[in-house]
């Protein structure tokens, strides 16, 4: 199986509370269990559309220095 390095997981889905964004406060619990420290952060999904919605959530946690792969799992998996 092939993975992007240093890659983690994070389903949109966690970040919702039914059809409206979770809190601030909850979505840095949910940042602050995958990002250990300040980073240029690169999200990704399998085709680029869910992947805004996790770099909205880590914009409004104040994040900075994001980036959407827009090619995604798509154009990686090509790669390798």
């Amino acid at each position: 199986m092939v993975t992007i390095p240093n890659s983690k997981n994070l389903p949109y889905t966690e970040l919702f509370d039914g059809n409206i964004l979770k809190s601030k406060d909850q979505l840095l619990k949910i940042f602050d269990n995958l990002v250990k420290e300040e980073t240029h952060l690169v999200f990704s999904c399998g085709s680029g559309i869910t992947a805004c919605i996790l770099a909205l959530a880590a914009s409004v946690c104040s994040y900075k220095n994001l980036t959407v792969y827009d090619g995604s799992w798509t154009e990686y998996g090509t790669l390798t």
